[in-house]
């Protein structure tokens, strides 16, 4: 979602910022957030005790930002779990609420082995011996002492008010309709500790929505794939990592009426009586989904219909034909693929059979030696559609 110079704004920081809180923004944040995020975090923190909205351009302005660095900045807070954000749309503009959270204190800083690695890849060991010691100098020791502290909710369901409930995450990531994806729980859930802010580009963020789409996955299983697929040291998210996951992971599909809206995978299980799905057919489903950009129900649809006419067969090539057909005639709901399949399959009528069988372009041009040596079908292709012609017409001439 795009933040805009007109959107208006709202700050809220519980208790505020206190002396030691400024203390720990600065000598261990400030290294990590870098100058930008850390002048946009007092800011936010001062404008807190403003009643009313304000322009983003107003934020724009004192902190010296243009609109792209001020996203910058507030995704690194994110990162750093020093800022919540939240977003209600309306026709004149978006309106967000900023909800700061204090930074942490030393001790718990330096207990973190994320925090801890990249505040001493960034100062070096000595500082950051020297800082850790300094901060804490001045605290009471707790070696020894195991922490009994309960788990407490910050705010109780009677102090939410209207104005709260209506807002919601202002992540948006694709306008893929195919895509059925929980972004909402699985941004919730997944820390950015283990999925750090700037890994999450609208590029990535498809990917794993089409991801979990296709093979049928749950947010929450998505949100361990994305985890083993991640190297937070390097700042890398490897794609290859997560497809190959994904092709592995057992899918979390609830009963639906129409079976057609399974994912592919599940799908092709269920006209196979259960049987498991071969690595080389979810490559072949994979391809229509990622490369071609075919819905679920409009891969079910074509694959059922292949089935029907190659005598159970999923041949590759044979596929590539048929969804670069239904590509270039623009199939894209399940309407309108089985209109298709319905033009071509075998009709029949009052008790004798009618056959007829298109007989694809990629035949018809090989067959008049117009296809080149590198594009040629193999035998096998050919054969086996030469095969379910020739069985048609066999049923036709019995009929």
């Amino acid at each position: 979602m795009e933040l805009r110079p007109r959107d208006t704004y709202k700050v809220q920081y519980g208790y505020g910022l206190s002396a030691a809180g400024v203390r720990s923004l600065t000598e261990l944040y400030l290294p990590l957030l870098h100058r930008d995020a850390y002048v946009v975090y007092l800011l936010l923190a001062a404008e807190s005790e403003q009643t009313s909205r304000q322009p983003v351009q107003r934020l724009l302005t004192m902190a010296d930002l243009d609109i792209r660095g001020l996203e910058k900045a507030l995704l690194r807070l994110e990162e750093y779990l020093l800022l919540s954000s939240y977003v209600r749309e309306t026709d004149k503009g978006n309106h967000y609420i900023y909800m700061l959270k204090s930074p942490m204190h030393s001790q718990d800083f330096f207990k973190s082995s994320i925090y801890r690695g990249r505040y001493e890849k960034t100062v070096g060991p000595r500082n950051m011996e020297n800082t850790r010691s300094r901060l804490e100098a001045a605290g009471v020791s707790l070696e020894g002492y195991r922490d009994i502290t309960h788990p407490v909710s910050y705010y109780h369901e009677d102090e939410i008010t209207e104005e709260y409930t209506e807002v919601k995450p202002r992540y948006a990531f694709s306008d893929d309709t195919t895509i059925a994806f929980d972004y909402a729980h699985f941004i919730a859930t997944t820390s950015t500790l283990v999925f750090p802010a700037e890994l999450r580009t609208t590029e990535n963020m498809n990917l794993i929505g089409k991801v979990a789409t296709f093979y049928g996955l749950s947010a929450d299983t998505m949100r361990i794939l994305v985890k083993r697929s991640t190297d937070v040291d390097t700042m890398e998210f490897h794609p290859d990592t997560l497809l190959f996951l994904a092709e592995s992971a057992k899918p979390q599909e609830a009963p639906v009426k129409d079976r057609y809206s399974l994912s592919p995978v599940s799908f092709l299980q269920s006209l196979q009586n259960g049987a498991q799905v071969t690595r080389a057919e979810k490559k072949i489903l994979e391809h229509l989904s990622m490369d071609m950009n075919f819905s679920n129900e409009v891969i079910n649809v074509m694959i059922e219909y292949i089935l029907k006419i190659s005598a159970n067969r999923l041949n590759s090539k044979f596929v590539d034909s048929v969804a670069g057909e239904w590509a270039r005639d623009g199939i894209t709901t399940k309407e309108q693929a089985v209109a298709e399949t319905q033009k071509k399959l075998p009709q029949k009528s009052r008790g004798h059979a009618s056959v007829r069988i298109d007989t694809p372009e990629w035949y018809k041009k090989q067959q008049s030696g117009e296809t080149g040596e590198a594009a040629r079908a193999d035998d096998d292709l050919i054969r086996q559609f030469e095969e379910m012609k020739n069985s048609m017409k066999g049923d036709a001439d019995e009929g």
